[in-house]
């Protein structure tokens, strides 16, 4: 079939379950003629947020982020669609604090939700530093600079791979979030986290790739006929975070009840149906195995966490027994960035399982510093004994 008579599918359109809804009301009683930033402001879920914001007149919004294109094509869409509202694009990256205290310095805002972050699991175990650069220490440098110029609330975008890890990209978002509990405790600002899972027709998410397959002819590329992940649209994902910021006290973790995980090869093959064609005669459906990092099955909390309800009947608040003071967290950053500044992998992943004990390092991870895993744990026999040699003397900048 020519790619012209192949149907336009939405997102929603797969989503399986009735879209979640939410308390406009409470949103805007909160965003209403406030400065807001956005970290990360160009990626999927960034933008999402800043049209989102915009819709509830802030006094002005601000788009933080690194990626030049994306932000000037953001910033033409938030001035057509919402001519009123003043929106101030801003080049920074979330690892500079320089970049960081300048854009907090000048804008001074109120509310900061941090969308930032690396988060392509595969790409991140051949780079696990750039992962712990920004998504440990980007989270830090802009959640304590938030602290230091009185801004109000702080949220931290988070995801299911955060719950115990297979990659470095879900290990560094747990600390992400071990870090926002830490601030949590101690601040005039209110730190709050909000763990999601997949976002469909994000960016570089499995949506938009099936669709370039199905009007390539296919086939469509699955890594395993078991894989299962939870889904929410973009617009979905927006409204939880502003939501959150809401009903947050401070140190708390948010999820959405996002329903039953759907299974990938389901969702490949109700696309092909949806798009008028036929799965297996008209596009086939290729096996390509779990990738670095991968896990078959994402979970929303640990076993130590207990979810609580909120005034929102989709919304529920973690509750965990687990503790993370500020001391405790800055040492621990201390260690971590010996590790980066020495691109030590064996001592990386050594100081991120001490933070993360159900952290399972992949075995192509392990492999690129020179450990061999075995097939049972994906460890080498021996491997964590390395740790008790080690001394962390580095000290991590703060904006």
């Amino acid at each position: 079939m020519p790619s012209n008579q192949v149907r336009k599918v939405a997102p929603e359109d797969l989503l399986g379950r009735p879209r979640a809804q939410f308390d406009q009301d409470v949103v805007r009683e909160r965003i209403e003629g406030r400065v807001v930033v956005v970290t990360g402001a160009a990626g999927s879920i960034g933008s999402e947020l800043c049209r989102q914001i915009a819709g509830f007149a802030p006094h002005a919004l601000v788009g933080f982020d690194r990626a030049e294109n994306p932000l000037v094509e953001l910033g033409r869409d938030i001035n057509r669609s919402f001519p009123g509202i003043v929106f101030h694009p801003v080049i920074g990256d979330v690892t500079r604090p320089d970049d960081v205290r300048w854009m907090m310095q000048l804008h001074r805002p109120s509310i900061v939700y941090h969308a930032a972050a690396s988060k392509h699991v595969p790409l991140m175990e051949q780079h696990p530093f750039a992962a712990v650069e920004n998504n440990v220490f980007g989270t830090w440098v802009v959640a304590t600079s938030a602290a230091s110029h009185g801004v109000d609330c702080f949220v931290l975008i988070s995801t299911d791979k955060a719950v115990r890890p297979a990659s470095i990209m879900g290990a560094t978002k747990r600390v992400a979030e071990l870090a926002i509990r830490a601030l949590g405790q101690d601040h005039g600002t209110k730190f709050v986290a909000v763990r999601f899972g997949n976002v469909l027709g994000s960016s570089g998410s499995v949506i938009p790739i099936f669709k370039e397959q199905i009007l390539a002819g296919g086939p469509l590329t699955v890594t395993h006929a078991d894989m299962r992940r939870y889904f929410m649209t973009a617009s979905e994902a927006g409204q939880l975070v502003l939501q959150a910021f809401a009903m947050g006290k401070g140190g708390e973790v948010f999820v959405l009840d996002m329903g039953g995980a759907v299974r990938i090869l389901d969702l490949a093959m109700n696309l092909i149906r949806l798009s008028g064609l036929r799965p297996e005669r008209d596009i086939g459906i290729e096996f390509t195995g779990v990738r670095p990092g991968e896990k078959l099955f994402e979970e929303l909390k640990l076993d130590s966490e207990r979810i609580c309800p909120t005034f929102h009947p989709m919304i529920g608040r973690l509750v965990s027994s687990e503790h993370v003071d500020e001391v405790r967290m800055g040492c621990f950053l201390e260690e971590l960035g010996v590790a980066v500044a020495a691109r030590d992998v064996i001592r990386l992943v050594t100081v991120v399982k001490k933070m993360v004990p159900d952290y399972t390092p992949s075995a192509q991870l392990l492999q690129g510093a020179g450990l061999f895993a075995d097939s049972g744990t994906g460890q080498r026999s021996g491997w964590e004994s390395d740790k008790e040699s080690l001394a962390y003397p580095a000290t991590i900048a703060t904006a």
